[in-house]
């Protein structure tokens, strides 16, 4: 999905800002080695040394906003699928709750309601942190919300039984 590509697209952009601190680090040694031994740069050098470092700043951002780009839309990707599964779920869980008021005592239906909207909920609290996420972790914060869909789905089943 769309996470691995913004982890790719970081990895990428961290790489080649490596690659563009080298190379200004380059730019700005030569000048230093021309100052140490007293050699005045002429003006060919300098434009030379400040249309490179412009250059590797020019660069450094778009990588920058490439990998932004990139993580926003598995951020997208990533809550639209959890919002679609929860949204399926949460009709199932309304329904259910209904057959569950009706058929089972109240003590023991509230009791399943409550599991139930805590699971749902635990689903909703992790929407936030996709929001936050970066691409370094954002697959690990995918995995716990597919995992609490998992839980969710497995409630919903187990008072699907009860009923």
């Amino acid at each position: 999905m769309g996470c691995k590509s913004a982890r790719d697209e970081q990895a990428r952009a961290d790489h080649e800002l490596r690659e563009i601190k080298e190379e200004a680090a380059e730019a700005q040694s030569k000048l230093d080695a021309m100052q140490r031994r007293g050699d005045r740069p002429t003006e060919a050098e300098v434009d030379e040394v400040v249309d490179d470092l412009r250059q590797a700043q020019a660069e450094a951002r778009e990588v920058g906003a490439e990998a932004d780009e990139a993580l926003t839309r598995a951020r997208l990707e990533a809550r639209s699928a959890v919002e679609r599964s929860l949204h399926e779920k949460m009709k199932s869980m309304a329904e259910l709750q209904r057959e569950i008021r009706e058929k089972l005592p109240k003590a023991e239906a509230d009791r399943l309601v409550e599991e139930l909207t805590e699971r749902s909920a635990a689903v909703q609290e992790i929407l936030p942190e996709i929001e936050r996420a970066r691409g370094i972790n954002l697959e690990a914060i995918k995995r716990t919300a597919e995992q609490r869909l998992s839980d969710l789905d497995q409630a919903l089943e187990q008072a699907r039984q009860r009923v």
